[in-house]
């Protein structure tokens, strides 16, 4: 968004589009951390869509389905976007599955997702615990986690290092960890559009949210 064209249109008057210059960059209307607010939120009136996603773990059996990301650019840039640190599987593009005439699988594992002007993106993403650590099968995180004094945590961490507990935070830690989730942070990889009229962090960024497996105590 460019603020100068939405005032110019207010007021009734023309605007130079040589002039363009975005200072406000957004998902589903939202900058961060309206984001992750949820839909219908009262307070976000006329942008009633939020963009946090949630899964839960893979399983084989209990939950062998991945989640799936669709990414839609109504914007007139090009967009890298991905969540943090992981791969998804692109399986389909601008409304359409990923096979060649002879319906084989032509679907494929990329980090940060290009999305051009008017195009759609459909990729899957699973998250999986691959080393099984937790406290309940006395596989646990190989890490010496410091001393509440010497931790600084964020406001996303539920006092755990596993997945669907929670523990004791640092005197006058604020968390909205709500019941052991994980968070992966996921936005907007052209890192100079984070931002919202050069605030830092704002913007297109939302999270990747992994619930514990079902049935668990989570809102």
């Amino acid at each position: 968004i460019d603020p100068y064209l939405n005032q110019a249109v207010q007021r009734g008057r023309t605007f130079n589009m040589n002039n363009y210059r975005p200072r406000y960059w957004l998902v589903n209307g939202r900058g961060y951390p309206d984001t992750i607010a949820p839909n219908f939120a009262s307070w976000l009136p006329t942008q009633p869509y939020g963009s946090l996603a949630r899964i839960n773990p893979y399983h084989p059996t209990q939950n062998p389905q991945p989640g799936l990301v669709r990414y839609i650019n109504v914007g007139t840039d090009e967009f890298p976007f991905h969540p943090h640190g992981n791969n998804g599987r692109v399986v389909g593009r601008d409304g359409h599955v990923l096979e060649n005439a002879a319906q084989e699988d032509l679907s494929f594992e990329k980090f940060a997702i290009n999305i051009g002007p008017g195009q759609t993106w459909d990729v899957l993403f699973r998250w999986y615990d691959a080393q099984s650590y937790a406290n309940t099968n006395g596989d646990t995180v190989p890490v010496q986690i410091p001393v509440l004094q010497n931790l600084v945590v964020g406001m996303f961490y539920g006092g755990s290092p596993y997945l669907g507990e929670q523990g004791t935070l640092p005197v006058g830690s604020t968390s909205v960890n709500e019941c052991g989730e994980y968070y992966i942070i996921s936005h907007n990889h052209a890192l100079y559009q984070i931002t919202s009229w050069g605030v830092p962090m704002t913007g297109p960024i939302t999270y990747l949210r992994i619930d514990p497996p079902l049935p668990n105590n989570c809102p």
